[in-house]
Order: C-alpha cells, then sequence, then structure tokens
C-alpha cells in the first residue's frame, strides 16, 4: 500500500506514481522478482493521461500487462467505467469481474468478453451480482454475494433504517 497523501492526491500524480512503479518493475531481471499481484484501485484515474501533442504518457500498466506474466507480476485492476481504461490495456485483461453496466459506451468496452446474451443479462444485474469471464473458464459463471454482517465504519448516510 503506498499513501501519497503527503505529496498529493490528484490523478496526475497517481499516474506518475502508478507509472514509474509499473516501468520499473517491467525493467527488473526476472531473477530478482518473486510473482506478485499488484492491485491498481480505479486505473481508469492512472492510464489516460495526454500531453500537449495528444500522446498518452501513462505506459507502466500497459507494459505490465503485455510483459509482466512471464516475470511473475500480475494484475487485478478496478474500474467503474470499463470505457475509461485505456484500449491496449483492456485488450490485454483475460479474466474480467463485471458487475451491472448500462451504458452503451460502458458495454461496448467490454462487447468481446461477454455474449449479446450475457451483455444483456450484465445490463440487469442487482447489487451483489456479477458476472466473472475468462479465457480460462470453459463457461462464464454468475456470482451473488451475499451482504455480510460485519458493521462498516464509513461516513457513508444510508438511506434505510437498520
Amino acid at each position: 500500500y503506498i499513501d501519497a497523501s503527503q505529496i498529493g492526491i490528484t490523478d496526475g500524480i497517481g499516474g506518475m506514481i502508478i507509472d514509474l512503479i509499473s516501468n520499473h518493475l517491467v525493467n527488473l531481471s526476472s531473477k530478482v522478482i518473486k510473482p506478485f499481484v499488484m492491485f491498481v484501485d480505479e486505473v481508469h484515474r492512472y492510464t489516460k493521461g495526454v500531453n500537449n501533442e495528444g500522446f498518452t504518457f501513462y505506459t507502466g500498466l500497459n507494459s505490465i500487462a503485455r510483459e509482466g506474466r512471464k516475470k511473475g507480476i500480475f494484475l487485478f485492476l478496478t474500474t467503474q467505467n470499463p470505457n475509461d481504461v485505456d484500449k491496449v490495456l483492456l485488450g490485454q485483461v483475460g479474466t474480467l469481474l463485471v458487475h451491472r453496466l448500462t451504458s452503451p459506451d460502458e458495454l461496448k468496452s467490454i462487447q468481446n468478453h461477454l455474449s449479446e446474451n450475457q451483455i444483456n443479462q450484465v445490463k440487469k444485474l442487482n447489487t451483489g451480482e456479477a458476472v466473472l469471464t475468462s479465457i480460462n473458464l470453459l463457461k462464464d459463471i454468475y456470482i451473488k454475494v451475499d451482504k455480510c454482517n460485519r458493521l462498516h465504519h464509513n461516513d457513508t448516510p444510508s438511506l434505510f433504517n437498520h
């Protein structure tokens, strides 16, 4: 876990940190890396940056997606809008856990991972429901996660009485 709160919390700073770490890891010898999973939450914030000439400059995660597996570096990425993730990076993803998506642009971004029937199901998923699709599965899996009884301490107001 990297706490960057002391240097700022903008997407640009986060993108720079992830890009530096990713490029450093890809350039390491596979002999010095023990296999691990790199978790990046809200990945869409760190994969699309455009400089003055219109070029994307965050390339580190794309490099890991393309070259990392052979070195034992694996990615676990989350986003609420797959349409905002760089298309090169999304094209390297082999496994998706898809929750409800309703926007045509969002659905189009994952259309190569799901059948037309499954895309229609994704539009209707409820809270706690998802579809797991993978190039490693013979058949996609419908998942339903029951809400746990654990008390969550957060500042999110509830619309329901407990």
